[in-house]
């Protein structure tokens, strides 16, 4: 459903202090999760819930914004972009929302960027560097940095089971959850802010610079190992290759130098992470499940939706064997 741009316009105009400055609103990326909007004029970023029913309910923008602004003050925690105006009021717009710093850059997952192919093997691996020293830092805060919502792992497990069960997921995914929750991977310690969501794609480069750690919309305070089982699960994904690019190119960090940096920066020891890398990947066949079936009984209008259905069993694949390797 595509929002009254014209009208949001209008909105901030009024509400903000500077909003006569305000040019025009252009539309980055909707649809999926939270939407996120360019203001032209004061050059910020817009936040706010997708115009429809979404991928990762609920979309509370008071918690976003307050997690986005605890982990930007956070001495030595990773970067993120500063944050401006929380409006509840979803009569100024057509939704809560927040603002937030602009940055030049450029994110990218699935295809990996000119500039990058051409770089030295010295760069690339800084790259990997930077992302997961941004991971580690934010793994060394304390868990009362982020906002009430914690999930241990039994309870991260069972939230992705009921996901993939409102889905009417296919029984293998259901399965291999049911098996997790039955017989979960070993916690590292005591819990601490997560990302959630902590892909390479959702870092916002400058050329090598990492500019912002981006996308928290599944931030909680949990196991890290969670986080770090998501980051590997991008690997060994044979010719499936979902949502890696820059893996392939000379210098990009192995999976053993990942988890080694890790264990050194987060001072805790890596265990079970296949089974973690296992329900990662049962954590995004859940999502891809659920935006197939919002597509298919009318509930979403994401053209995207309609075809994920054929890429559940490729995910499920890689989640069944991740389980057995070693």
């Amino acid at each position: 459903m595509a929002r009254d741009l014209e009208s949001m316009t209008r909105g901030l105009r009024s509400y903000l202090s500077d909003g006569a400055r305000i040019t025009r609103i252009v539309a980055l990326s909707t649809g999926h999760s939270n939407e996120t909007y360019l203001i032209e004029g004061i050059d910020r970023i817009l936040r706010m819930p997708p115009s429809e029913e979404g991928l990762l309910p609920p979309y509370d923008m008071a918690r976003q914004h307050a997690i986005f602004d605890a982990v930007g003050k956070a001495a030595g925690g990773p970067p993120v972009p500063r944050m401006y105006e929380l409006c509840t009021d979803a009569s100024v717009i057509g939704d809560p929302f927040f603002l937030m710093q602009r940055f030049d850059g450029e994110a990218f997952d699935h295809v990996a960027p000119d500039w990058m192919k051409r770089a030295d093997a010295d760069t690339v691996a800084s790259m990997c560097s930077q992302w997961v020293g941004a991971v580690t830092a934010l793994h060394r805060q304390p868990a009362s940095l982020m906002p009430t919502g914690a999930r241990s792992v039994a309870q991260e497990i069972a939230h992705w089971l009921n996901v993939a069960v409102q889905a009417e997921a296919e029984g293998g995914l259901i399965d291999l959850l049911e098996a997790l929750r039955a017989d979960p991977p070993a916690a590292s310690g005591p819990m601490t802010p997560v990302h959630g969501d902590p892909k390479q794609g959702n870092c916002l480069w400058q050329g090598p610079r990492l500019q912002a750690l981006l996308d928290w919309e599944m931030a909680a305070i949990g196991e890290p190992l969670t986080d770090l089982g998501y980051m590997l699960q991008f690997y060994d994904q044979g010719e499936v290759s979902f949502a890696n690019a820059g893996f392939e190119i000379d210098g990009w960090w192995s999976r053993e130098q990942v988890i080694d940096e890790w264990q050194r920066a987060a001072q805790r020891s890596a265990r079970d992470l296949r089974r973690y890398e296992a329900l990662a990947l049962c954590k995004v066949t859940s999502i891809i499940a659920l935006g197939h079936h919002l597509s298919r009984t009318g509930r979403a209008t994401d053209p995207r939706f309609a075809s994920w259905g054929a890429v559940v069993p490729l995910y499920l694949d890689l989640a069944q064997r991740r389980v057995t390797m070693q």
